[in-house]
Formats: C-alpha cells, structure tokens, sequence
C-alpha cells in the first residue's frame, strides 16, 4: 500500500504580463510547497492570458525561450516536488499558431512529458460565446499521454480545458493505467455554471479516477473566466473546491482509492465492441 499523496491545485488569475504571471506563479508553488504539498498543478494558460486569441501567436515565444517554463523547472528543483505546469501557450516551430502544452517536471527539474491540447476550443454559443481557439492553436497529436510515478505510487493523465468534454480520451487515459486525471483550465462563464462540474464528476466516475482541476479565474481586459478549481474522488465526491478568486486547494490522494472503486464499479472492463448502428426511419 502506498501512503497518501497531498497535492495542490493552484487557482490563479493569470494575465497580460508575462513577468507579473511568473511572480504569481513562484509565490503560488512556494506556499504549496511549505505546506506540504508533493505535486503542485497549475492551470490553463499560466504564462500568459490575453482577451483576443488571434494575439498570441505574435506574443508567444517558443518553448526553449519561455521564462515561465524555466522558472518552474528551477522551482520545482530547489523546492523537491512535481510540479505540473497546467498548460504554457509557446510558439510553435512554423511560428504561425501556438501550442497549448502541458509539462511535467520532476524534483530534478527536468520534464517528464509533454502534451499539447488534443481538441480546440472551436464553439458558437452566441455573441461573445462565439470562439474559434483554433486559428491560433495548433492541435496536439492525438496521442494519449500518461505518466507513472513511481516514488508518489500515482499515474497521471493529461488533458487541457474542452478536453474535459470528449470521454473517449479520458476512458484512453484511464485503460492505459491513469489514476489520477488531470484537467487544467481557462472555462467559460456561460457554459462553466452549468456545465463545469457536471463534466468533472462524469470523468472522475465513469473512470474510477481522481480528478485534479486548476482553473483561472476573474477578469482581465473584458476576459472573464469562471473559476471554481476542483478535486475529486474516484467516487465522484468533492473533496475541495474554490470560488471565484486565486487560491491554493490541497487534498490528499489515497493511490489505493482508485483501484478499490473500479473494483466496485468495474466500467472500464466492462466495455464491448459495437456494431454499427442500427437506423430506423419512420414515416407514417
């Protein structure tokens, strides 16, 4: 048996100054790190968060450059832990979009894994709900990615933000060993009242998996976001939640739990192949 893990979600209100950002982000993860916290998770778009999407590309620079990158790797070095940036918006090769990437640093500050964000925010809510993060992030690959580590006796799963709406990845993530998924993320104020949890939940239960969601919140520039950062159990249950200002959530994940629920509610065995569909017309 593996002894709890504590972990931090980090809520913060990431804005238009790289520099500032950074020193939110150091004050966040030192907190975290004296109060006791072995993994440390950031949320989407930690290095910057600028009100129009066609920006960043021009604002962006390319991993090997990024300052808030660097800075964790140091941090996550000096101070002993596992620090999970969230997602960093960095140019990509041909210059012309930006990658949303997640990264995984171990206590040596080198990086574990990357994962670029599989589905773009594409959606047409209406008026101001109308976004297309696709003309300036480039999507990832489709690959899955998931992590062991071994000295915590947890294995991660990575998504970013819409993520969270497409099951199939996070079934992938969990039949591939994770038990513990990770949603960092910038969520909307028109959908996230309704639909926020709701999604959360329904992957931390059909999965048998913990759920850690760091969020942004508040307003920069008329930019709004929702906030109310999340862990759950593999149960479903919430065992911590934020509101709508920057704060650290902290919960300690029993790497045991999730294997006892899945052997309660066996889902993921219990999938079968599908035929196709059978369509059935009626006119009269």
């Amino acid at each position: 048996m593996n002894p709890p893990v504590k972990i931090a979600a980090v809520q913060l209100c990431t804005g238009t100054a790289v520099a500032d950002n950074n020193r939110q982000i150091e004050r966040a993860v030192r907190e975290a790190a004296a109060a006791g916290a072995r993994l440390v998770c950031l949320p989407e778009a930690a290095n910057l968060l600028l009100p129009e999407v066609t920006a960043y590309p021009a604002a962006c620079v390319p991993e090997a450059q990024d300052t808030t990158l660097a800075m964790c790797r140091s941090l996550a070095s000096e101070l002993g832990l596992w620090l999970h940036t969230g997602s960093l918006l960095v140019r990509t090769e041909e210059g012309d979009r930006i990658w949303n990437r997640s990264h995984l640093i171990t206590p040596s500050g080198t990086i574990a894994a990357r994962y670029d964000k599989l589905h773009t925010f594409d959606v047409k809510l209406g008026g101001a709900g109308d976004f297309r993060e696709s003309t300036s992030v480039k999507p990832g690959t489709g690959a899955p990615v998931v992590v062991h580590i071994a000295p915590l006796g947890i294995t991660l799963g990575m998504s970013i933000c819409y993520d969270v709406r497409f099951g199939y990845l996070h079934r992938a993530l969990a039949k591939a060993g994770a038990d513990v998924l990770l949603v960092p993320a910038s969520f909307s104020v028109i959908t996230g009242p309704l639909h926020w949890d709701v999604l959360l939940r329904a992957r931390a239960i059909e999965t048998g998996s913990y759920v850690i969601a760091a969020a942004q919140c508040g307003e920069r520039a008329g930019l709004k976001v929702y906030g109310h950062s999340r862990v759950i159990s593999p149960f479903g249950e919430l065992l911590a939640e934020a509101q709508e200002a920057p704060t650290i959530l902290y919960a300690d994940l029993d790497p045991d739990q999730s294997r006892q629920t899945r052997a309660r509610l066996p889902c993921l065995e219990q999938e079968r192949a599908l035929l196709p569909a059978d369509v059935i017309t009626v006119t009269d």
